[in-house]
């Protein structure tokens, strides 16, 4: 394998005390079956001994380049790092944690970048691992069927149907077209928790070209100990607020905020919500019953909170529940809901189970 001039795919990989996975994230994209790419690594200031596995990997392969830091800068700006680096003609993204089966590129060369297309998105396995993360325990797989969509509308439109399906928040399920990123000067925000939402929100008003890969070999890999339930964020209310106005923005700027498109982005803000109420039954929060019951009010007060009441549909049976009990406009309602769904996704993950 030779290092390319001008590669086809630049994969980022952002590595901060990634010792026990990124030697594994790093090699399943060495046995792809498709090689004309580069591979960008962010050494992000690991404590751990990353930065020695790293330089391992890099003697090892010429496709291999790592950008060696001293201080951790974070996500974001190890991934701006990269794009500033990158020479292919599409940017991917591996979290040191993930990995791909060995033909995933192969499938995204034939069925998006033959196409010419501007984003090429496919799905992905979400294995849920024991805390030791020696085991896989559950493996759901998310994906949508194969399109081609070169109609503005309808891409934009495919925005919300993907977030739907769990397929837009994310980088590492997608593959950009480096131009358009480096054309619009775009970055990814510090914005805690939904830095891949924002940018896919600004690359999707660039797009003419949308491939979608029906297929699940990308391994989102996350500990059963992970629940984001247990991650308190005290701004969470208002880190939902921002992503609901930037896929609501994207769509009013193309005049598809209505009907069906309407009613999804609706439901997938009230779901977030109730995730928030649940967030603030960790201990890690410190509120008492009254605090919580008077964010709760104070939330189902906004004008978000009202639009999303009127217009949400729910599309299974998760957002049926939510949409159910945030339309009802009880603070006790919500307050006792959020409850229960902290306990039940901090024992047994029986929300995520119910779709």
């Amino acid at each position: 394998m030779t290092k390319s001039d001008q590669p086809m795919i630049t994969m980022i990989i952002p590595a901060y005390n990634a010792e026990k996975t990124v030697r594994h994230a790093v090699e399943s994209l060495l046995r792809q079956t498709y090689q004309d790419m580069e591979i960008i690594i962010i050494e992000d200031g690991s404590t751990d001994e990353t930065r020695p596995i790293l330089q391992e990997l890099e003697a090892s392969s010429p496709l291999i380049t790592v950008i060696y830091k001293d201080i951790n800068e974070g996500l974001s700006a190890g991934r701006n790092s990269g794009m500033e680096r990158a020479r292919g003609t599409y940017i991917g993204f591996l979290d040191a944690d993930d990995w791909m089966e060995a033909d995933l590129l192969e499938q995204i060369y034939r069925q998006g970048i033959r196409k010419d297309a501007d984003l090429i998105l496919c799905g992905y396995s979400h294995d849920t691992m024991d805390p030791q993360r020696t085991q896989v325990k559950i493996s759901r797989q998310v994906a949508m069927p194969s399109c081609f969509l070169v109609e503005k509308q309808e891409i934009v439109r495919y925005a919300a149907h993907c977030d739907t399906h769990k397929m837009f928040a994310y980088t590492w399920n997608k593959f950009y077209r480096r131009s358009l990123i480096k054309n619009e000067a775009l970055k990814f925000s510090s914005q805690t928790l939904i830095e891949d939402f924002l940018f896919n929100c600004q690359f999707w008003e660039q797009i003419s070209r949308l491939s979608i890969v029906d297929t699940a070999k990308h391994h989102y890999v996350t500990a059963s100990s992970e629940a984001l339930t247990q991650k308190f964020l005290s701004d969470y209310y208002e880190i939902m607020e921002l992503r609901y106005q930037a896929i609501r923005n994207l769509a009013v700027s193309h005049s598809v905020f209505q009907g069906e498109i309407r009613e999804q982005i609706c439901s997938i803000f009230i779901k977030h919500l109730i995730a928030g109420m649940a967030r603030d039954c960790s201990p890690k929060s410190g509120y008492s019953i009254k605090i919580r019951r008077n964010r709760i009010r104070k939330l189902l007060r906004t004008s978000s909170a009202r639009e999303c009441r009127i217009w949400a549909k729910a599309s299974n049976r998760q957002e049926k529940l939510c949409n159910f009990v945030f339309k009802s406009n009880s603070v006790l309602l919500n307050l006792l809901t959020a409850s229960l769904l902290y306990r039940m996704q901090t024992r047994s993950n029986a929300f995520d189970r119910l779709k």
